[in-house]
């Protein structure tokens, strides 16, 4: 069985434009990362790494400085298909909390 990617995000796009385009692909629930955990924005419903899905992600860079990178995670909650996003410095400011927890998410099979 191939893996299949979904592919909404991309290189030739900025941070924000590839927020946009996710939330016009049906991501639209913002995530907040706290206290080692995922909470919805608007729920404010709090969610372990095992009841996500990591659906993408993708690394931008600065465009005025490389060095200033960062990283959007497109993520599903499995209980309730809820779709949403969260970003953050990727690099040398990096939240390595939040990036080792959503990279600890399962893809989809």
């Amino acid at each position: 069985a191939l893996k299949t990617q979904i592919m909404i995000l991309s290189n030739s796009r900025t941070l924000l434009q590839d927020i946009e385009h996710s939330k016009e692909n049906g991501f639209l629930e913002e995530f907040l990362f706290i206290n080692g955990k995922i909470m919805s924005r608007f729920s404010k419903e709090v969610f372990e790494h095992q009841d996500l899905i990591l659906t993408e992600y993708m690394i931008h860079e600065g465009l005025s400085d490389p060095s200033d990178q960062s990283i959007l995670f497109l993520i599903e909650t499995k209980n309730k298909g809820i779709k949403g996003l969260i970003s953050g410095a990727y690099g040398t400011y990096a939240d390595h909390e939040l990036l080792e927890f959503c990279l600890s998410i399962k893809n989809r099979a």
